[in-house]
Parts: C-alpha cells; sequence; structure tokens
C-alpha cells in the first residue's frame, strides 16, 4: 500500500533527515548531476563547470543554436533529440582568457619537473608501441610521450563535454569558426552512424566525451582527422580502432604526425600543427622531450632512440566482449590474434602433413 508522504521545508527536517538528504546529494555530485537549482534542469561535468539549459541562454544564444540546428537539418542531419534531452546544454567560455603559454614553468604546470617524471612509467607500460610507431613512422618515443601529455596528460584527462554539447558550444561562441564547427559536427555524425567501418564508439551520444574544442580520445583527434586517419590506427592489431585506448591512440597520433605534418622532415614544425600551429606548444613539447630524455637515459643507462632490443611481444590481447559492450557494434574478430596465429600454425602444420603422407 502507498504511503503519503507530505513535503516539508528545509529547516524542519530533522538531524537523521538532514543527514540523509545530504548523503543524497553528496551521492547525486558523485554522478556529476545538480539538481540545486530547481527551476531549471543543469548538467554538472567531471570539472565542476556548469553547462546552461536551453531555457536559460540568452536571445543571441538561443538564435545562434537555432541556425546551428537548421544548418545541419538542411544537410540532412536531425538533431533534435539531441537537443531535447535534459542532459545537452550549452558551456559559456570566459571572455578575454589569454592563451597559456606551456613554456612558462610560472604560468602552466606542463614543465613542472613532476610533469616530466609521470611520463616515465607511461613509458616504461608503453614502450613497445611507442618503438613499434618509431619504427614505422619515425616518431621519437619521447616526443609521443611529451606530446600525449600536454594533451590528456596522457590519458588521464580526455576530455569531459559530450560531443554534441562541445561543437554547439563552440559554434554559439566563435561566429568566426561557425562553418569549421559544423563541419566538424558533420564528420562526427558520420562517424557515429557509421556501423560498417572499424572505429569503436560509444552507444550513447551522450557518452563520446571531448575537449571543449570538440577533440577526441587520448590522443585529441578531430573528427575529419579520425575519418582520414582513424581507419589505420589499430595500433595493437585486434581489427577495431578504440581511440580511449593506449595503443591505438598512440598510432592514430603517428600517423598524423608523419602523414598529415610531415614529422619526418620537420620534427619541430610538425609537433607544432598537431594542435592547429600555436608556437607555445610545439616550442613547449620539445622542451618537455628533452627534459624527458635526459631523465630516461640517466634512469635506463640507454638511448631511447635505439630500435633494437625492445620488446618482441606487448601484452596478450584478450578478445572483446560483447555481451556487455556500450560500444557500438562493428566488425569485431571472433577471435584475438594470438588465437588467430596459432590457428593458421595448427592448419598449416596439418597441410604439411598430408603433403608428406602422399
Amino acid at each position: 500500500m502507498l504511503k503519503e508522504i507530505a513535503l516539508g521545508a528545509l529547516v524542519s527536517l530533522s538531524p537523521l533527515e538532514k543527514k540523509a538528504l545530504d548523503n543524497f546529494q553528496t551521492r547525486l555530485g558523485e554522478e556529476q548531476i545538480n539538481y540545486t537549482d530547481t527551476t531549471k534542469y543543469v548538467y554538472t561535468k567531471k570539472d565542476s563547470i556548469q553547462l546552461v539549459a536551453i531555457e536559460s541562454l540568452t536571445p543571441t544564444e538561443k538564435r545562434a543554436l537555432d541556425n546551428f540546428q537548421k544548418r545541419l537539418e538542411r544537410e540532412g542531419y536531425d538533431i533534435s533529440q539531441y537537443l531535447e534531452d535534459p542532459r545537452f546544454g550549452i558551456r559559456r567560455f570566459e571572455k578575454g582568457k589569454k592563451q597559456t603559454d606551456y613554456t612558462n614553468i610560472n604560468e602552466s604546470w606542463y614543465l613542472n619537473p613532476d610533469s616530466i617524471k609521470t611520463c616515465i612509467p607511461f613509458m616504461e607500460d608503453n614502450l613497445y608501441w611507442l618503438k613499434k610507431v618509431q619504427g614505422e613512422h619515425g616518431i621519437s618515443p619521447e616526443h609521443m610521450a611529451s606530446l600525449l601529455q600536454l594533451e590528456t596528460r596522457c590519458g588521464k584527462y580526455t576530455g569531459v563535454y559530450p560531443s554534441i554539447v562541445a561543437f554547439a558550444s563552440v559554434y554559439i561562441d566563435r561566429p568566426d569558426r561557425r562553418t569549421e564547427y559544423l563541419g566538424y559536427a558533420k564528420d562526427f555524425f558520420n562517424l557515429f552512424t557509421d556501423t560498417t567501418d572499424n572505429i569503436l564508439l560509444p552507444r550513447d551520444i551522450f557518452n563520446i566525451e571531448m575537449s571543449y574544442a570538440g577533440a577526441y580520445g587520448i590522443s585529441q583527434g578531430i573528427p575529419p582527422m579520425i575519418i582520414k586517419h582513424g581507419p589505420k590506427a589499430d595500433g595493437d592489431g585486434d581489427g577495431v580502432v578504440n581511440l580511449m585506448k593506449t595503443a591505438d591512440a598512440i598510432k592514430f597520433a603517428a600517423l598524423l604526425l608523419d602523414e598529415e605534418f610531415e614529422y619526418r622532415e620537420n620534427p619541430t614544425r610538425a609537433i607544432r600543427r598537431y594542435n592547429g600551429g600555436h608556437e607555445f606548444y610545439g616550442r613547449a613539447i620539445i622542451m618537455h622531450a628533452d627534459s624527458l630524455r635526459k631523465i630516461w637515459e640517466m634512469k635506463k643507462r640507454e638511448p631511447i632512440n635505439k630500435i633494437s632490443n625492445y620488446p618482441n611481444t606487448p601484452h596478450i590481447l584478450k578478445p572483446i566482449e560483447t555481451k556487455n559492450l556500450h560500444y557500438m557494434k562493428r566488425d569485431i574478430p571472433q577471435l584475438p590474434q594470438k588465437q588467430v596465429f596459432l590457428k593458421r600454425i595448427f592448419t598449416n602444420n596439418k597441410s604439411r602433413k598430408k603433403t608428406s603422407n602422399n
């Protein structure tokens, strides 16, 4: 039998009830949702930056969002279901914010000694993949580690903004970049809806979390670059590309640096172009990589650019579980690479025996 519950003001709650309510609010905070404003729904992400609900946008912002939606509709992309989703909101950017100079240790965390030292365990754990792309694309391990450290702290912070939120927010905030971000949105929707390629993405568009500028994954790829180089970025050879996985992210970044930005001709220029050509960005990564190489060689007592004597095999590849996978279903191989290899040897041995018997 249903119990009728009387709703009272917060001041009328007993100490036990207040404690339970505090616990409820804390647990909601852990789930990244803020219900403190009862007049509208506001979705709060991991970094505590609030997204503004549509009904709270200014008239100018609403007109820009309507323009974004209509331009996509004319191209055949219907985003109405995402705009109606209670998780949708707009990020308001801080006006007049100065670009961070990553070469300045007083202004940025990046060249701090701790930032450089934390790359050593990352390089140790992923030495096979780093050396592999060095052999295939010429990217030095210290350049790759330093680049990923600046992009996502080697995968620790890959972005907190749902993809549709990132594209719409920049479109509203930057009139000068609207055509560019409309293109990003279209490329992204093509990626999201294409189930014939080998690129894994979460099923729920709001679970595809990006940087505020719309870059995805450990190596922060933008949609047009993912379309162009993503299918070739199967770094660990498991048949699929998951840019939230280190081996594939390293391969993707190597493809961009080598094939898109001509790393072999000019490493410094290629690294600078990886993030839109910002001078501070390229210089900071080179400085970080130089320090990282010195620490590595002092610790390991061997040159980091030596391709020989690296592990012959990576960690054992595990088959991808599809029954509980929250990713889009793709053409996932039934057998992991190692089993396929063993099966091939077994088949060849069988055929040899038949030949010898004849």
